[in-house]
């Protein structure tokens, strides 16, 4: 069956599931779509300046920042800021801190593993 423009879907703020956050910063997320069982998650994430630590995550997510700073701290103690119009991919198995240095914006696409 071919898709025609009405399955076409947009993104960004303001569109799909709305979600308050709760893991100790002021951050918001929608989530605009989800594959069928649950393989992927395309949002839109926003969050004001602070820092959460976190658990060894269980998906990869690739990551557009479109507004702000963040910056990522493994295990070990490395750090890698990133600044608007960068990207990145978080693999699943990373444990670390995240840190909102400047309130942000990001695109993400988070994939399960099979």
């Amino acid at each position: 069956m071919s898709k025609v423009i009405q399955d076409i879907k947009p993104l960004g703020a303001g569109i799909g599931e709305f979600t308050k956050l709760e893991y100790g910063m002021d951050e918001s997320d929608w989530r605009a779509a989800v594959g069928k069982n649950n393989h992927y998650v395309i949002g839109w994430w926003e969050g004001k300046v602070g820092a959460v630590d976190f658990p060894a995550t269980t998906a990869d997510e690739a990551v557009w920042l479109v507004e702000g700073k963040i910056a990522l701290t493994d295990a070990n103690g490395a750090r890698k800021e990133f600044t608007a119009g960068q990207g990145y991919l978080l693999p699943a198995g990373f444990a670390g801190r995240w840190e909102t240095l400047e309130d942000a914006k990001k695109f993400y696409v988070v994939l399960e593993q099979a």
